[in-house]
Formats: C-alpha cells, structure tokens, sequence
C-alpha cells in the first residue's frame, strides 16, 4: 500500500531545491520563464498558481484541482464546491494579499501557517509576494493578507487540518510540521526496474530508508532520487557484504536488492529486471552527443512502435510503466507512428538537402526529432540513422529528461509535456 496522498505530495513539494527559477534577460530583468511555466502550458506568465497545479500534477493528484493560472479563479471554484476553508491544512492552496499570490501549505501551528510556493522571494525580501523563484514562508494565521484556504478532496483521507468543522472527517490537530521525508510502514514492496540511477519514485525512497539503517545513507537532500550519493550508499552495502572492486558499483543486481529487501523488511517485485541483458558498458550513464554530420539519413523498414519504445527503455534501463504510454501518445501525435516520417513544412525545414532529399534540419521519425537534436542528445550503442525507431526514440527520451526535467522513471512525463499527455491536446515538444 502507498503512502497517503496528501503525504507524497508535502515530501514532494519540499524536495524542489529553492531557489531562482525564472530566466533574467539582461537590460530587462526576469521574465516568468520557467520549467514549471512550461510543464502548464503557460511559459511566460505569472506562475504562482501553475507551481501549486505542478506539485500535484507532479504525483498523480492533478484531477483533483481545477488547471486555472489565477487566485480568485481557484478561490471561487473552492467556493462553490464547498471546498473552502478559513483554517489552514496541509495541501491546501492559499489566497494571499487579496488574490495576489498563493503558495501550498506545508505545515502549520496555533500562530503561523508554513508555506511553500513559486513565483516568489526568499523570506522577509521585499517583493509584495511576487518574484522570480521558489522560496518557503511563514505567515501569521490572522494576519490580513491571510484570505483564506481552497482544501483539496484527496481521495484517501483527510490530511493534517486546523478546520474544526474540516468537511472532509479529519479531526483539527494544534500543529503539523513537515520533519523531513517519512517512509511509511505500509510501503513494504520495491520494483527493482524503478531502482536505477537517476530515477525518482516510492521504491527509491524505500530503498533510501533501508540504506540509511544499512550504512548510514542521508537522503533528505533528495528523498526518492536515486542520485550519487544513494549510487555511493549502494556500493558501501555491496562492501558490506563482500564485494570487492569493480562489484561494488553501487548498480543493484539480484543479490544486492533482495538481501537488503530481506534485513530491512521489504519485498523485491519484478526480479525479472535482472534477466535481460544490460547494456555495454559506457551505454547505461545517458546520451553523448555526436558530431552533427555524423548523423544518417538512410530510410528504415517500418517496425512496431511499441516494441521499439519497450527496447529504448530497457537500453536506458528505465521502467517502461510511464514512459511507454506516453511515447504512444506523442508517436501518435508527431507522426501517425511512422519510423520514416519527415516534416519538411515548418520553421525547421532548412539547410542544405540531405541523402533522404529533404533539407537537413527537418523534423524526422517516430518522434520527429530534428538532426541538431538527434545529434546532440544521441543514445550510445544505438543507431545514427535518424530513422530508426529505437534510436529516435531514446534520442527523443534523453531530450525531455533534460529540457523539461522530466525524472527517469517517467511519473512526471505526461505533467511536465503535454505532447505526451492523452488528456491534453497537441501541443509540440
């Protein structure tokens, strides 16, 4: 069982660095570009309600919030669904300044409400609220520029409330404070396709929590990121059981995650990770970048889609839960799933004529990829036909994860690019 909803959203709301965001334009200043402007659809535009629909979208809970890019919209829509609140609660999406700004809820006592947001500045800077990253606060609860609080229905239970009439069955409490990531008790099962470096998700924080017992590991810097840090804890349980020099790598195998699934309480899913061949070495770490005119144009014979997405993530050795469906929606969308597939109409169709008679920088392939693209975010071990399915799809992966910081395991694709999300329309990528 998984943790609570309202509890997976706080751990993930906290686990964003804060910090400047917004892209500053010299003689002109920050500009409201960011990554959380992107992933809404809206780049450019005041972003504070778009960074609250993020977090959620981010976990899964986007169907329960209303995708609107202003505070008094939100606050009616509350409103008129009874889900309006004069006492914070943690989730709960503030009215700050009269519906000037807002920021989620992360924790509160009998004063002060602790919040967290986008579109601001550090606290006790003077910005009216307004800004140009993410920043946490403390606010007094009767304080004037409190308006008041839109509480989200999460569908299994009522998170921590101040409301003492909370029509959501939750009993008020005094106080909540956010105390760094909690591993539930409940969450007793990891996928051993989901621990793999780079990616982000509850079977990594699982894993987190038994290494932290096992040999020390401090994962509240990145709570469910298997990053360095978690890689370098890996290899120190792999010493601790005996292996030496290059085994100990820090990259799970069979032994490795069920031992430790077996002294720290939880069960291995999905052994069968381990039976596929793993990529030559040098291919797993991610793209490396080609020499543009290295890239060929040779058409390919069409082939499934779906089988080709399912080889590309097993080539970058990342679950195909999130990211399969979603490269079908996109492959869809960009090319009706043709591997041999040209956009020779747009503003990329320029330079010179290539072997396939179209100009060079055109949109090619499964998932339209142009060359400059292919070239430079190239899979290793992969083909350099831009054509071919396998290749153009990792190419394509390996881009989303870097311009739109989409996690490796995919839970945020389809939140972060609406190209690959069935329940937005068309929007590119």
């Amino acid at each position: 069982m998984a943790a609570l909803q309202w509890r997976r959203l706080v751990d993930h709301i906290q686990s964003v660095p804060e910090g400047v965001y917004e892209t500053n334009v010299p003689g002109t200043g920050y500009d409201n570009r960011t990554q959380f402007g992107r992933q809404f659809g809206e780049d450019g535009e005041p972003w504070c309600v778009m960074f609250n629909w993020d977090m959620y979208a981010d976990v899964g809970l986007d169907h329960i919030v209303p995708k609107v890019n202003n505070v008094s919209v939100f606050t009616e829509w509350a409103r008129t669904r009874d889900q309006w609140s004069d006492y914070p609660s943690i989730g709960a999406w503030t009215n700050l300044s009269q519906g000037g700004h807002t920021e989620v809820v992360v924790g509160f006592d009998e004063t002060h409400v602790y919040t967290k947001g986008g579109n601001t500045v550090p606290e006790n800077a003077e910005d009216a609220g307004q800004g140009y990253g993410v920043y946490s606060h403390s606010t007094e609860r009767r304080s004037m520029k409190v308006v008041g609080y839109f509480a989200p229905e999460f569908e299994d239970g009522c998170p921590p409330t101040a409301d003492p009439d909370d029509r959501r069955g939750g009993t008020a409490i005094a106080s909540w404070r956010w105390a760094g990531p909690v591993l539930p008790r409940s969450d007793i099962e990891v996928t051993a396709s989901e621990v793999v470096f780079g990616a982000r998700n509850t079977s990594v924080r699982v894993v987190q929590g038994a290494l932290a017992k096992e040999v020390g590991l401090d994962y509240a810097a990145a709570p469910g990121t298997f990053g360095p840090r978690t890689k370098a804890a890996v290899a120190a349980f792999q010493r601790k059981l005996g292996f030496t020099d290059g085994d100990a790598d820090g990259v799970f195998g069979r032994f490795s995650l069920t031992e430790l699934g077996h002294r720290q309480g939880f069960a291995v899913r999905g052994l069968s990770f381990f039976d596929h061949p793993a990529p030559p070495d040098g291919e797993v770490a991610g793209h490396s970048a080609i020499p543009l005119p290295s890239v060929k144009f040779d058409h390919v014979q069409d082939g499934s889609t779906t089988a080709a997405a399912k080889e590309a993530c097993r080539i970058l050795r990342v679950p195909e839960t999130h990211w399969v469906p979603g490269i079908l929606v996109a492959a869809r969308r960009e090319s009706s799933y043709r591997f041999n597939a040209v956009n020779d109409w747009d503003s990329n169709a320029n330079g010179p004529k290539q072997s396939d008679g179209h100009p060079r920088n055109c949109s090619r392939g499964v998932m339209q990829v142009i060359p400059p693209t292919f070239a430079s975010f190239h899979q290793p071990g992969t083909s350099k036909v831009i054509y071919d399915g396998v290749a153009n799809i990792c190419a394509a992966m390996n881009y989303v994860m870097a311009r739109y910081g989409v996690y490796r395991d995919g839970t945020n694709l389809a939140g972060r690019v609406c190209q690959f999300d069935p329940n937005r329309g068309p929007c590119g990528y």
